[in-house]
């Protein structure tokens, strides 16, 4: 009797299990169908995404880990002393020491590459050839011209000269320089300032030229310069009042809402770091969630990215939305209880037919 009682009590947990899994799915399905735009992943918060960094970098940092980052960024040429310092800020964050031989190479290459003698040449050879700039010899060099409106002057003046005599124009470079200089203020839409705006279009144009854009983020950034200029109306520009006539609207606030995210990275670790994550970024989405990732980890942005690797670090910056789990939980639940009275029927039917041929 007693057995008899188990096996309906646990039949009948299994109808309220597939009652309960049905609901769960029929109400996931229902909203789905009143809302398309409902997605199956969600962005963290920030704290949420922080605790899910700290849990994955507690398993990936280990000691071979940071020791092989090191040695690669010390054989590269020239060294990537911006990654470098920020995977030593990770050993130093985690207690893990770094090995003697190491460091005494780190400190030999550091005396090698910061002497008087290697920065006067780097940065002359800089200040006329951007392209062989490291990251931080722009920000000393370069930036004096990058960063104020002579650049995004003679940016304009450079492609505006190109269309009156009739020589290809670089739209990409117009655009940047008339959003540096404010000429399309009016028709950019973004959350930001003007400063971020303008900040982050000349840092995005001086990436440009040090080859520090991904191949897919100069694409998407070519892209929307072609779509963003007028070309026949700018070979009408008499005057400096006449170029918002020259911008297509959605394109240059397409653009103008990266250079604000770019601005938001900047501000949330520093203009070397930045510079630094450009070539993690590959479109305008992608900016999006590095200023968001940037905004919960600070400086502690590069680091992780270098040690987890950037798609494993932005896969942390989403879970799956309740309505997920629930369709989930639903499913798994009517599957359980298919397997289960199947099992069970199976049983019956073994023994009914044991019992006929005994």
């Amino acid at each position: 009797m007693a057995g008899r009682g188990l096996r309906l009590i646990a039949r009948a947990g299994l109808h309220v299990l597939f009652v309960i899994s049905v609901v769960l799915v029929v109400r996931g399905v229902l909203e789905l169908r009143e809302n398309p735009a409902l997605t199956p992943y969600v962005e963290r918060g920030e704290a949420e995404f922080r605790a899910a960094v700290d849990a994955a970098m507690a398993r990936a940092a280990t000691p071979q880990r940071i020791h092989t980052l090191i040695e690669g960024y010390l054989n590269e040429t020239p060294r990537d002393w911006i990654a470098l310092r920020a995977v030593e800020d990770v050993a130093a964050e985690r207690g893990i020491p770094v090995d003697p031989a190491l460091a005494l190479r780190i400190s030999a290459a550091w005396d090698e590459d910061s002497s008087m003698l290697a920065k006067a040449t780097a940065c002359g050879r800089c200040m006329f050839d951007v392209e062989s700039c490291s990251i931080s010899e722009t920000l000393i060099c370069n930036v004096p011209i990058s960063f104020t409106p002579v650049g995004d002057v003679a940016g304009l003046a450079q492609e505006g000269l190109n269309a009156a005599r009739g020589r290809p124009v670089d739209t990409l470079n117009l655009t940047l320089s008339a959003i540096g200089l404010g000429a399309t203020a009016a028709i950019v839409v973004t959350e930001g300032s003007s400063i971020a705006v303008k900040a982050g279009a000349s840092g995005l144009k001086l990436a440009r030229g040090m080859r520090l854009l991904s191949p897919g983020m100069e694409r998407w950034l070519l892209r929307m310069g072609d779509e963003a200029v007028d070309m026949a109306a700018l070979k009408q520009v008499r005057w400096p009042t006449d170029l918002p006539c020259v911008f297509n609207r959605a394109p240059v606030a397409a653009i103008g809402a990266a250079a604000t995210d770019l601005w938001r990275v900047a501000e949330a670790t520093d203009p070397k770091t930045a510079l630094r994550l450009l070539p993690h970024i590959d479109d305008a989405n992608d900016a999006r969630r590095m200023a968001r990732a940037s905004t919960a980890l600070g400086p502690r942005t590069l680091g992780s990215i270098e040690v987890l690797g950037k798609a494993r670090m932005m896969r942390l910056g989403i879970r799956l939305s309740d309505l997920a789990q629930e369709l989930f939980a639903g499913l798994a639940g009517m599957v359980a209880a298919a397997i289960s009275f199947a099992k069970s029927l199976g049983l019956r039917l073994l023994r009914g037919g044991m019992r006929r041929l005994a």
